[in-house]
C-alpha cells in the first residue's frame, strides 16, 4: 500500500524551453522528454516529485491560462533571483529580511509567481 502524499505536479507551459532552462539551473531539476500523448513534454525529479512540464498546444489553450505559484527553499537567493531575469523572468516586488531569513518573489518565464526563501 502506498502512502498517500504528493507524487508529480503538472504545469501548463508556454516558453517550454526558457521554463526548462530556469527550473534546471535555478532548482536542479534535471529534465527528460516524454511523449505525453502526442505532446512532447519534460518530467524532471524535483526531490522525490516529479515535475510535469506540458507545451499549451495553441492559443486557445492560452486562453485562461492557469497560473501557478510555488514556492522553493533555496541555497544562494541572489543566484536564482538572477536565473529568473536571465530566462525572461524578473523579481517582483523587493527582497525581503527578517533576522536571519530571506524570502523573494520572481516571476518565471511564462509569468508565474515562485516563491523563494533562504537563510543568511
Amino acid at each position: 500500500m502506498l502512502n498517500p502524499g504528493l507524487s508529480s505536479v503538472a504545469i501548463r507551459v508556454h516558453n517550454l524551453e526558457p521554463m526548462v532552462k530556469f527550473y534546471s539551473r535555478a532548482f536542479g531539476v534535471q529534465f527528460h522528454e516524454v511523449d505525453t500523448f502526442g505532446i512532447q513534454s519534460r518530467f524532471g525529479d524535483f526531490n522525490g516529485i516529479t515535475l510535469k512540464f506540458v507545451p499549451i498546444r495553441d492559443s486557445v489553450d492560452f486562453e485562461g491560462y492557469p497560473v501557478h505559484q510555488l514556492g522553493f527553499n533555496v541555497e544562494d537567493l541572489e543566484s536564482t533571483i538572477r536565473a529568473a531575469e536571465e530566462y525572461g523572468g524578473r523579481l517582483e516586488g523587493q527582497v525581503h529580511r527578517d533576522g536571519s531569513r530571506i524570502n523573494a518573489a520572481v516571476r518565471d518565464p511564462d509569468g508565474n509567481t515562485v516563491e523563494l526563501y533562504s537563510q543568511e
